[in-house]
């Protein structure tokens, strides 16, 4: 204040002082609301991370108290993202509410792209399938990309009509490609056993194509999501995939996210060196864990036996073999056909404890066409790695996969509604 002839006069604020006053309050605002949708978001992946849960459970483990939770989930309720689910047994007084995210929010797609099935579904918020659309990828094999990209676009289209589901409602599309895959950029970058598929920008293509939200992933990361969501992971924050098929994929999942590296090549657990004098893989070095474990190593050394076996039933077809002609021999107990998958398996075996002693997981799930049609690999691949792991290792840590073929799209639509409930949400929270 300044004085005039004995009376006080107020200071006149400048302009400056003035809008860093102004900037100041807006910039309090913000973080306000931050923190506010912060609370929130962390509470709608608390129930959809848990499938269900109580306000009292909520207070318990995020520290809020029991009126901020009641606030928030007022408001989560009011925006149809949660709903009530069911009534919770307890002690004495009333039974307690019990939460989950309203699965008919949104919908999401999912596409799982393989060498031998591309499958692309519909899905709500929990998961669950409402249309599978598939085609046999090698029976129905594309001659070029081009027509391979219409194959899936026509998928995907098939499924969205199946579902019933508004297109105004699809959250988006996400896809599950053979890797390694730039997931930034949305570019399958160098599969080596799908050569129709390198450096094709399928996200820039898919979202002109289809006029939606598009992200790509490589398989076995879409895989892993789905077991993590909704399978064999559900509970853990550690997770390794192994995907135990013609090739060797795997996908890493820590605290709770997908960790690609730095170059997008974290996880190329099938190109870990067991034999440097071993046979040559597709990646061009020797002795990889896919060149001895993968269905091509199988289907490679059984056509070597052959050639010295004229008497065996495979003998004739030993230059066109296929990896069902391999197991439909192994149900009937063919001796040679069974050594060479148990040899395989011997081999994932070491390379898995190798896994175990550099990372130490919470759990590993074993998956692929050789884990789920010739239920002995599992077996040895565990067996095999209790024996070489360090000691104190639970014997539970390996676990088969719970959603089988279907893990692979389900997973890919959770990448959509990994990507809502962590991201997009934040615009649906702003406007309350």
């Amino acid at each position: 204040m300044k004085r005039q002839g004995g009376k006080r006069l107020p200071l006149k604020r400048s302009k400056m002082t003035g809008r860093r006053a102004d900037f100041a309050m807006r910039e309090q605002a913000e973080k306000s609301i931050q923190l506010k949708n912060y609370s929130r978001i962390s509470l709608l992946n608390y129930i959809r991370r848990n499938k269900h849960t109580t306000k009292a459970r909520l207070a318990s483990v995020t520290g809020l108290t029991f009126m901020a939770i009641k606030k928030i989930m007022e408001e989560l309720l009011k925006l149809n993202l949660v709903r009530e689910d069911s009534y919770e047994n307890g002690g004495v007084g009333r039974r307690a509410v019990t939460y989950t995210v309203n699965e008919n929010y949104g919908y999401t797609l999912g596409l799982h792209i393989n060498v031998f099935r591309t499958s692309a579904a519909v899905m709500n918020l929990h998961g669950e399938i409402l249309s599978i659309q598939s085609f046999e990828t090698r029976r129905d094999g594309a001659s070029s990309s081009a027509e391979l990209i219409d194959q899936m676009v026509a998928l995907v289209e098939s499924a969205i009509a199946e579902s019933g589901v508004p297109r105004e409602k699809l959250l988006g599309l996400g896809v599950g490609a053979p890797g390694p895959v730039n997931s930034c950029e949305g570019v399958v970058l160098s599969p080596p056993n799908f050569p129709l598929l390198r450096y094709l920008p399928l996200r820039q293509i898919l979202e002109e194509r289809l006029s939606l939200p598009v992200s790509v992933q490589k398989d076995t990361n879409a895989i892993a999501m789905g077991e993590y969501w909704r399978g064999a992971g559900a509970g853990s924050e550690d997770m390794v995939y192994i995907d135990a098929d013609m090739g060797i994929g795997s996908s890493l999942i820590l605290n709770g996210a997908t960790y690609e590296g730095a170059n997008y090549i974290a996880g190329e657990f099938g190109h870990i060196t067991l034999d440097p004098n071993g046979p040559l893989c597709n990646c061009g070095a020797h002795g990889c864990v896919e060149a001895v474990s993968s269905g091509l190593a199988i289907l490679r050394e059984m056509e070597n036996q052959l050639s010295s076996h004229a008497e065996h039933p495979l003998y004739e077809k030993r230059s066109c073999l296929t990896i069902e002609d391999l197991m439909e021999a192994a149900c009937k107990s063919d001796p040679l056909t069974i050594s060479i998958l148990n040899r395989a398996a011997c081999y994932m075996g070491a390379a898995v404890s190798n896994l175990i002693n550099i990372l130490d997981p919470q759990i590993i799930i074993l998956g692929g066409i050789l884990t789920m049609e010739y239920p002995q690999y599992f077996r040895i691949v565990r067996d095999t790695t209790l024996n070489k792991r360090v000691q104190g290792t639970r014997e539970n840590v390996l676990v088969r996969s719970a959603l089988g073929s279907r893990a692979g799209v389900i997973g890919a639509g959770e990448i959509v509604a990994n990507h809502f409930y962590t991201t997009l949400v934040s615009e649906v929270l702003s406007k309350s």
